[in-house]
């Protein structure tokens, strides 16, 4: 039985490589969108274009097909962003002539071909088509999330020139991944939540849907008071963001370093007898089972107001000194004797603390980094 999903990323130099490794080699000539003026962000998989440029203007109607309900985020990021940027109020159709802009679901609309991620289950409810004629334009979803992308994409694709908006006649697609994260730094100052909610937007709108935050010691933890500092998000505040970034088919996804990069919680009295060495507040012993208890506290704390999320970003950045501590308070050098390698103890965190988030719901999205090298690999969970 599979004790552990994990989703690996390996950081710094190893990233280049496997972008350099992966990656086609770069082309030639320009995309056929931005050879015609046009920027889509991420740049559509397939694209056709088939006649000249053609203008949209406040003579269209709207067309909501039969499934699409006014009051889906869709169209009400549609009515948004056009009159947010092109002041453009688009009527629904009751009969009137002249262009339509049509909203449709149809499972069977986008067949997703090459892409980077082999789940084409996943990215097939992703995916949509958008057909561009002077007299109409129709965005089918395969679900209602594959319509909201095909949405900021035709919002993105409208060039504004001379006082107009236009389009190119053509047919743009499906995602190259199913989840498409950035990550949010909030450890050392905190943006009032309206704001990360206009943030959470615009990543949206360049159909990003995992947006990993860090809060450090910005948030109400019940299990790790002494963190807290002044202005945290309230576990009610983190659960409003969640609800809020999945309508915009956003998960928000809590972020928690360790066992390195956390002098935010060991600079405190409390928590100084958990220093890997007694002189310095960076990293975690990894052998102290006090460890394990007080992560999976300030792991409780952060899932009870994260429900509705899919992820945790479990953050096992630059763990450099993992199995080199063997003094009064900690003695990791043994452990990762009998283990094999100081990566494999490394394995070992991870496996432990992941394996909390795991059982409890969570996919758990970690840096496979240095201490660990790829014959590690072997000692996490499959």
């Amino acid at each position: 039985m599979e004790l552990l999903r994990i989703r690996l990323a390996f950081a710094a130099t190893m990233i280049l490589a496997l972008v350099s490794l992966a990656a086609p080699a770069p082309a030639t000539t320009a995309s056929p969108l931005f050879a015609r003026g046009y920027t889509v962000i991420p740049e559509p998989q397939k694209v056709t274009l088939t006649g000249k440029d053609f203008e949209f203007s406040p003579s269209w109607r709207l067309e909501l097909a039969p499934g699409v309900r006014p009051e889906e985020v869709a169209v009400e990021s549609l009515k948004q962003e056009l009159q947010e940027r092109f002041h453009l109020a688009l009527e629904e159709a009751k009969g009137k002539g002249g262009p339509g802009l049509r909203l449709a679901i149809d499972p069977r609309a986008v067949e997703v071909g090459a892409a980077t991620d082999k789940q084409k289950s996943v990215l097939a409810e992703q995916a949509y088509r958008i057909k561009l004629t002077p007299s109409r334009v129709t965005i089918t979803g395969n679900t209602l999330t594959g319509l909201f992308y095909g949405v900021q994409t035709f919002v993105q694709l409208l060039k504004p020139q001379q006082g107009k908006a236009w389009l190119p006649e053509g047919e743009a697609d499906w995602p190259e991944l199913e989840l498409r994260v950035i990550y949010w730094d909030d450890a050392h100052h905190l943006e009032h939540p309206e704001v990360l909610k206009a943030a959470i937007r615009q990543a949206a709108f360049y159909k990003i849907n995992g947006f990993s935050i860090k809060l450090e010691g910005h948030f109400q933890y019940r299990h790790a008071a002494a963190i807290v500092e002044p202005s945290a998000l309230s576990p009610g505040e983190l659960q409003e963001l969640i609800r809020y970034a999945l309508r915009y088919h956003v998960q928000l996804i809590p972020y928690l370093d360790g066992p390195a990069h956390d002098a935010f919680i060991l600079k405190h009295p409390e928590y100084a007898g958990l220093r890997e060495y007694a002189g310095s507040n960076y990293e975690f012993c990894v052998t102290n089972p006090e460890t394990y208890k007080l992560f999976e506290g300030m792991f409780y704390d952060l899932l009870e107001a994260t429900q509705g999320s899919k992820y945790f970003l479990l953050s096992t950045d630059e763990p450099y000194y993992v199995g080199l501590a063997k003094n009064g308070q900690c003695n990791e050098v043994d452990r990762a004797k009998e283990l094999g390698s100081v990566g494999k103890l490394l394995a070992e965190f991870v496996t432990k603390t992941a394996g909390y988030l795991h059982e409890r719901g969570r996919e758990v999205i970690f840096w496979g980094e240095y201490p660990m090298v790829p014959d590690d690999i072997a000692s996490l969970p499959g």
